[in-house]
């Protein structure tokens, strides 16, 4: 099990993975104008305009219903937008304007990993070969070197030991950093993390947030959706507040939480750091 201690960077277990931290120049991701909806009457992104360092780990917050989730599914092409354009290291990655260009550049969607709140395992498959699958298949390595990768990672989440488990036979805790080091698989240039911890119990959090953390001293450039306001705090350098489709705020999570400027985001942190 992982020490609840944080790592410099230079000992950290995954350092030696080769999780190489990015240069923080020019915009790394850029929303504009983003328009997204589910039929005619709910409305999730409306005219969103967000800008990303490569340096950045954004913690997105908002009442239910903000297009949070919705975000981060749109970054990795999961979900269509209707209008707007996005880019990611400063090329065009994904468009809604018409039909005679591509929708999404593949070769840019494939730079990017996602943790999800239900793990999203292959029950059927073992713990190697949910982590092979994609690098495999994908990125063209072979087996034996897809294996090795699979084992470096496992052994420095400290899962060496489950190996050929598979998810039925895993905690909570273990089954989502078997999740995060699928997503490091392919050397993503972005992880996103879509609420990775509600589901967990309290001790397995700390397993799961302490991976985050160490991804985090090492400048990986993440966009993290989450409820826990103590997270946020300690991952952040910089936190988005979102409602009813736009941002409505940003700023580093020190003026965030102790003197916000809007009072929509005032209203929002003061019911639910007071339901904390």
């Amino acid at each position: 099990m992982f020490s609840t201690e944080i790592k410099a960077v230079a000992t950290s277990p995954l350092t030696a993975q080769g999780v190489t931290p990015l240069t923080a120049t020019g915009d790394f991701v850029q929303f504009r104008e983003v328009y997204k909806s589910y039929g005619e009457s709910l409305v999730v992104m409306d005219g969103l305009n967000l800008d990303m360092r490569a340096d950045d780990r954004l913690v997105i917050i908002g009442p239910s219903g903000s297009g949070k989730s919705t975000l981060l599914r749109v970054m990795m092409g999961l979900d269509d937008i209707q209008r707007g354009q996005i880019s990611f290291q400063g090329q065009p990655y994904i468009n809604g304007a018409g039909k005679d260009r591509p929708r999404i550049d593949a070769r840019l969607q494939k730079q990017i990993g996602m943790v999800f709140q239900h793990y999203t395992l292959f029950p059927h498959l073992s713990v190697l070969s949910n982590l092979i699958l994609a690098p495999v298949k994908i990125a063209g390595l072979t087996k034996a070197e897809a294996t090795e990768r699979a084992r470096k990672y496992l052994a420095r989440l400290g899962l060496e030991s489950k190996l050929h488990a598979y998810p039925s036979q895993l905690s909570g805790g273990q089954k989502q950093r078997v999740a995060i080091a699928r997503a490091l698989m392919l050397e993503p240039k972005l992880m996103l993390f879509d609420e990775v911890t509600s589901a967990l119990d309290p001790e397995m959090v700390i397993e799961v947030q302490n991976v985050m953390l160490q991804l985090a001293e090492q400048k990986m450039a993440m966009i993290i959706v989450t409820h826990d306001m103590h997270f946020a705090r300690d991952i952040a350098t910089r936190v988005v507040f979102c409602a009813n489709g736009k941002v409505v705020e940003q700023g580093p999570p020190a003026q965030m939480f102790k003197s916000p400027k809007q009072p929509r985001t005032r209203e929002f942190l003061e019911k639910v750091l007071h339901l904390e």
